[in-house]
C-alpha cells in the first residue's frame, strides 16, 4: 500500500510537470538543485548529488530499500537518517528544506523529528 502511494505521487509529480502545470520559475529551481518533485516529501537519491534512483519518503522509513546517498527535504520538518535498519547506527540530522549531496554512508531508515543525541 505505502507503494503504492509512493509511485502514485511521483506519477502525479511528473504528468503535472509534464503537461505544464508548473511554472516556468518553478521547474528552472528544481532542476538547479536536484531532480525532486515538489511535493511535501523527502526525495532520497541511490548516490551522491541527486544522482541514481529516486525514492520518496513521505512517513517514518525502519527500512528504507534501496538505501540513499543523498537527499532533498522538502517538509517543513526535521528528519533524522540513519546508517542501519530500524533506526540505529550512525546518524545524520536534515533540516526542512535542506539538501545533503552525500552522507557519507548508504543511509536504510529514516524517521521524521530531530536526532536524539544520546
Amino acid at each position: 500500500m505505502q507503494r503504492s502511494i509512493r509511485l502514485a505521487a511521483l506519477v502525479a509529480a511528473v504528468v503535472t510537470s509534464t503537461v505544464g502545470l508548473v511554472s516556468p520559475t518553478a521547474a528552472a529551481q528544481v532542476r538547479s538543485t536536484f531532480p525532486c518533485p515538489r511535493i511535501l516529501a523527502v526525495c532520497g537519491f541511490t548516490e551522491p548529488n541527486g544522482q541514481g534512483g529516486l525514492v520518496l519518503i513521505f512517513e517514518d522509513e525502519p527500512e528504507v530499500a534501496p538505501p540513499i546517498r543523498s537527499a532533498m527535504n522538502n517538509t517543513q520538518d526535521f528528519w533524522c537518517f540513519y546508517s542501519d535498519p530500524g533506526f540505529a547506527g550512525q546518524r545524520r540530522q536534515v533540516s526542512r528544506g535542506e539538501t545533503v549531496q552525500d552522507f557519507g554512508f548508504p543511509v536504510q531508515s529514516a524517521m521524521r523529528g530531530m536526532c536524539g543525541w544520546q
